[in-house]
């Protein structure tokens, strides 16, 4: 991204912007010392739901294809300015950021607040600049260290905090690169008693050197630190959030455009996959430039799958409109196939590209993005059943609305995305709409994921307000 384009930054601010084969529910392979949250139909203890960021909580069946013409609104919540942070829900509790604040909220299922800890804001009032002011939009991630439930979730001040998620105390906090310049937009993941956190830059105003951080989870303590581009160089910036393979202990993430740099920058625009053990490359593929536009960073999370031989693969689709899918292990070998599932550009909020994590079900896969044009209809936006063998369209969804800019959230037989202001609900197996939801208020528009629990559907809007959808 560049700041001499106010479209081609805004969109840093859309997201906050284990194998799938594990029988548990929760975030698996946490490590000595660790412990998922409990495995039940009740929690979304992460981004995407789990470490394979499959958004998929399998569990979770209140919701189907038969009740869901049946949901309506349980409550709102209004707090100070957007949330663009997915919910997480944990021992029953949702954790959710917001903006104007910078606060990091605990509320119970019920919309009773239990605490709210100040994680800091940046502001940068540069004309050429955008936005001017952001707090919380990393989605936390809730796990059990050594005997402890603890809140881990990026800061609006550029740093990464651990909560007591009983009472929100801080228990610790670091640095991670210098505000107003350096922002945590990404979601952590935590894995092996670590924590992973991508580095990007606020508004790219100025761009900064992309990071990967890897973070001792008991302490805070820096472990090991993976640079996109070199020393020296900027760019490659990490809004994107970790997917890691629990089965081998690696990690997958997409990063931004390059800077100017006097040495080659391998890593971006690319998807990189690293050791979790100590962030050594294994592989990487990078964008071919007769597939580059002016702006064809990655802001989108991959997502791990398999085809149906259960071969093991990850996705990721790019701002140049295109979904790319890899074997995991060989992103050098470049994807086994690919699809157009958008128009691209550097406005993905304004219908170009696609930033939206596909969602997984263990035997399709989902992914949206921005307008296209369906059977001849010019659409919105879309949501695209997928073949994982050969990315052949099993169905496509015109939206009239709005692109879909956040995740894909899934139970059984059952999608949830936000377009335009709309909470759309569909049928998995057809892409039949089942229940539509809108948000009448000024400045609508979802800009975060949905997460599923103890059937309800959590979600929050850019005009301020969290919303809890069920039966």
């Amino acid at each position: 991204m560049q700041c001499t384009s106010r479209g081609r930054s805004t969109l840093r601010w859309i997201f906050a912007i284990a194998s799938i084969l594990t029988l548990l529910i929760g975030v698996p392979g946490l490590g000595a010392g660790s412990s998922a949250v409990g495995a039940d139909s009740g929690n979304w203890p992460t981004y995407q739901f789990s470490l394979s960021r499959s958004g998929f909580n399998r569990a979770d069946t209140t919701i189907n294809p038969s009740s869901a013409s049946h949901l309506k609104l349980h409550w709102t919540h209004t707090t100070a300015g957007a949330i663009s942070a997915q919910p997480v829900v944990a021992n029953n509790v949702i954790y959710w950021g917001s903006w104007n604040d910078g606060l990091e909220h605990a509320t119970s299922l019920k919309n009773n607040a239990l605490w709210a800890t100040a994680l800091g804001t940046t502001t940068d009032n540069r004309s050429h600049c955008y936005p001017t002011h952001a707090g919380v939009s990393s989605t936390a991630t809730v796990a059990t260290i050594n005997g402890k439930s603890m809140v881990f979730v990026g800061g609006g001040n550029a740093k990464f905090y651990a909560l007591d998620a009983a009472t929100g105390t801080i228990l610790w906090g670091t640095r991670l690169g210098s505000s107003p310049s350096h922002f945590l937009w990404s979601s952590p993941a935590v894995f092996n008693g670590s924590v992973y956190e991508g580095v990007t830059s606020f508004g790219d105003c100025p761009i900064v050197q992309g990071q990967m951080v890897q973070l001792d989870a008991v302490t805070g303590t820096i472990t090991h630190i993976f640079n996109v581009v070199p020393s020296g160089c900027t760019g490659g910036g990490v809004s994107s959030t970790v997917a890691i393979d629990a089965t081998v202990g690696t990690l997958y993430f997409a990063t931004g455009n390059p800077g100017p740099c006097g040495s080659s920058e391998h890593y971006a625009p690319a998807i990189v996959e690293l050791n979790a053990s100590d962030l050594s490359v294994v592989g990487y593929w990078k964008v071919p430039a007769s597939q580059q536009i002016s702006d064809s960073d990655f802001m989108s999370t991959p997502t791990l799958f398999a085809d149906s031989g259960g071969k093991p693969m990850v996705g990721v689709a790019n701002k140049n409109g295109i979904f790319y899918a890899f074997q995991r292990g060989a992103l050098d070998n470049g994807p086994l196939w690919q699809d157009k599932i958008s128009v691209g550009g550097n406005c993905p909020q304004c219908g170009q590209g696609s930033i939206s994590p596909a969602g997984w079900d263990d035997t399709t896969l989902y992914a949206a993005g921005g307008h296209i044009t369906i059977g001849g209809k010019k659409c919105q936006g879309s949501l695209n059943a997928i073949n994982p063998d050969n990315g052949n369209f099993l169905w496509q969804y015109c939206f009239t609305d709005g692109p879909v800019l956040a995740s894909v959230a899934v139970v059984p037989g059952v999608l949830v995305v936000g377009e335009g202001g709309y909470i759309k609900v569909l049928a998995a197996t057809t892409g039949q709409i089942l229940y539509s939801f809108k948000d009448s208020n000024g400045g609508s528009a979802f800009y975060g994921g949905a997460s599923i629990a103890g059937g309800v559907i959590y979600i929050g809007n850019m005009d301020g307000h969290l919303y809890a959808i069920g039966t």
